[in-house]
């Protein structure tokens, strides 16, 4: 059976740093998966702001990867907002050297920064474990970025621009053991991607690893993620466009307004096949 899990964080509640744009990013591709991979009823999971807890996305994201069959696909999408940060050890409470890049759950009412933070190594990780066999295919489709601290100088009384989807730590915030160092050592949001792995995947990245994704009105009217916007609309345009050919679609587009790269990461074996079908 096909499976999608949609998330769209466009109310990140206490934190105080909406994107407008998330709830039609995550209704249009829920829109999508549905028709494209027959995931209706129990086979799709939507999330929307305080649903999109950390716990309920890591039991989320087991259902996703569970009782998978030859030739099953499981799609996640992601529209929120990245971070990064350094991990503390659990039993010393020592911040690490190497910088983590994350995707930013919904925080609810308590708890640090780490508390509300799906870390990239977790995720392969969980990934790597699941026994996801061969045969099936593994797509992950992340509409934020992984760079918050070089955006938080940017204003955000007006939200009617466009608007980084890169959480914005407030540097009073930041511990000295948070703090990273002179010239941190950054482990990529890719090694969901790395070469030893025992699941394959591809992910489709809304942005480079140094670049903000972008949140904005689009010519519809209405916000969306630029890169959702586009690559929306270039599946409705080719519904049996594959994942080189929605890059090469959409780069273009989205370069002739804002610093922003798709990338393709993961399985090159897949990279010129069909997206869905």
């Amino acid at each position: 059976m096909n499976r999608a899990l949609v998330v769209g964080i466009g109310d990140y509640g206490r934190l105080m740093q909406p994107l407008p744009g998330c709830a039609n990013d995550r209704q249009g591709w829920s829109e999508l998966l549905r028709g494209a991979l027959g995931a209706t009823g129990d086979a799709l999971r939507v999330r929307a702001d305080a649903q999109a807890t950390k716990l309920t996305l890591l039991n989320d994201l087991a259902w996703l990867l569970d009782d998978v069959r030859p030739g099953d696909q499981r799609v996640f999408f992601f529209a929120g907002h990245g971070a990064r940060l350094r991990r503390r050890d659990p039993v010393t409470g020592i911040a690490d050297d190497v910088i983590d890049e994350t995707i930013v759950a919904h925080p609810g009412a308590s708890g640090d920064y780490e508390s509300f933070m799906l870390f990239d190594a977790d995720l392969a990780a969980m990934i790597d474990q699941s026994g996801f066999p061969p045969s099936a295919r593994l797509t992950l489709i992340m509409d934020s970025c992984h760079s918050g601290g070089m955006m938080r100088k940017i204003l955000m009384e007006d939200a009617d621009v466009p608007l980084p989807r890169c959480l914005m730590i407030p540097e009073e915030d930041e511990s000295p053991s948070r703090a990273p160092a002179a010239e941190p050592t950054v482990r990529s949001f890719g090694s969901l991607a790395r070469a030893q792995v025992q699941v394959q995947r591809v992910i489709l990245a809304a942005a480079r690893a140094e670049q903000p994704a972008w949140d904005d009105r689009m010519p519809n009217g209405l916000r969306h993620g630029v890169f959702s916007y586009h690559a929306l609309n270039a599946l409705a345009a080719q519904p049996a466009i594959s994942f080189s050919d929605m890059v090469a679609t959409v780069a273009p587009q989205i370069a002739a307004r804002f610093p922003q790269v798709p990338t393709l990461l993961g399985d090159s074996s897949r990279f010129s096949n069909r997206m869905f079908n």
